[in-house]
């Protein structure tokens, strides 16, 4: 409990106090650390591939996220410059594709499929060179 007039803060003596008493643990934990650091790195190396694995769906869900914000920053353009030439079914098609929030494969491919013939149709398709 704080008494009354004296600041929440901790004080110099409270700071030293702290220290203190984290050197007089220190040896204790170093000991306990080392046998728990080899212990760890023996359990690592054997679960390299499952960490491995991990790393690599890790990266492929940011990439998804990455180009799903991208997608959506193209169709906001797009949306802008399309609005006046009327394709509302290529539009919605498009939208569709980038609002799926990518738990059914096969439903986002199909939606993809949808979407690609909306942007043949509507003559939207650019050339890749």
């Amino acid at each position: 409990m704080i008494p009354q007039g004296e600041s929440p803060s901790s004080s110099a003596s409270d700071v030293d106090n702290l220290n203190n008493q984290a050197a007089v643990y220190k040896p204790a934990l170093s000991k306990d650390t080392s046998s728990h650091v080899a212990g760890y790195q023996v359990v690592t190396a054997r679960n390299r591939p499952n960490f491995l694995r991990l790393l690599d769906f890790t990266q492929d869900v940011y990439f998804a996220m990455e180009a799903s914000r991208k997608s959506q920053n193209a169709f906001e353009a797009a949306d802008v410059t399309t609005k006046e030439a009327h394709n509302g079914a290529c539009i919605s098609s498009v939208k569709r594709v980038i609002d799926f929030s990518f738990q059914d494969v096969d439903e986002l491919v199909h939606l993809v499929r949808l979407a690609m013939e909306a942007i043949s149709r509507s003559g939207l398709r650019g050339d890749r060179n």
